[in-house]
């Protein structure tokens, strides 16, 4: 194997801020759709009159098979709850324990109404995340 070759391969091998190699990862926790589906309950939820949700992107921490892995993730809050729709999920949860239970800081999370969304996914071209620095 050539060494260029060997770059590019060693470079499309994704490594977590942990060490963690993606193709350590159980199939079912790569990926998914928060962030899609987050906007996409906002921006519907907004045209049915409820305009006081926000979007929101964070660093979470993995349970499980993951336990411990921080990664990007995208839910929704109406005050001090959070609706988290992600991967088939109808989750609605008290604020202050889906921040403990995802070790999330509340001073390094992102949030977005509804026009702030429509315009970072107009000029971005996707969902997100937009000003969250993250592996994942």
């Amino acid at each position: 194997m050539n060494w260029y070759k060997k770059a590019q391969e060693d470079q499309d091998q994704e490594e977590y801020k942990d060490g963690t190699l993606e193709e350590d990862l159980p199939k079912k926790n790569k990926g998914g759709d928060c962030y899609m589906v987050s906007a996409k309950y906002l921006e519907n939820e907004y045209f049915k009159g409820n305009k006081n949700l926000v979007l929101v992107h964070g660093e979470v921490e993995g349970q499980g098979a993951i336990r411990g892995l921080r990664y990007g993730h995208a839910w929704v809050e109406n005050g001090d709850m959070v609706i988290d729709k992600s991967n088939g999920k109808n989750l609605e949860i008290p604020k202050v324990i889906y921040y403990s239970i995802g070790n999330i800081k509340p001073n390094e999370v992102f949030k977005y109404n509804y026009e702030q969304m429509l315009k970072k996914t107009l000029e971005s071209g996707h969902w997100g995340p937009w000003d969250l620095k993250t592996r994942l």
